[in-house]
């Protein structure tokens, strides 16, 4: 048989999957701030030049495409672990009788789960990728 973890275990454990959340979170939140204004800026700098860049829209295009898809990969894997670290969370605070833990109560008016973060970071990706393609498909 196992032993029970005490409270105070529970609660170490609970504060270091929060921490982690919060990390995944926060990191992910900056990288889909990011990413559209770094493109944007790429799109500007693209368009400010004549000759030169336009000879080379294609590859170019093609780069922001494949840098774009590998983000959105690491945004899958972070949307993971997130997902797993509140499995974990709830889990928790199920143990530790906690009614509305960060980690168990869901937002009101989220239309059936479509508002969240993953469906933003659904657009913000694939509108950035869509925008690259285009670059690329032009420039070829």
């Amino acid at each position: 048989m196992t032993e029970e973890p005490s409270s105070e275990d529970l609660r170490s454990v609970y504060e270091e999957i929060c921490r982690h959340y919060h990390g995944i979170d926060d990191f992910r939140a900056r990288l889909l701030a990011l990413l559209p204004v770094a493109s944007g800026a790429g799109g500007v700098l693209i368009l400010a030049e004549k000759e030169t860049v336009r000879d080379h829209l294609g590859p170019i295009g093609l780069f922001g495409a494949v840098v774009t898809l590998g983000l959105f990969v690491y945004e899958l894997r972070g949307m993971q672990k997130c997902t797993a670290l509140i499995k974990v969370g709830a889990a928790i605070e199920t143990k530790m009788r906690v009614e509305e833990g960060p980690f168990r109560t869901k937002p009101k008016g989220s239309l059936r789960g479509l508002i969240d973060a993953r469906t933003a970071g659904y657009i913000v990706y694939l509108a950035v990728l869509a925008a690259w393609s285009y670059v690329a498909i032009v420039g070829f």
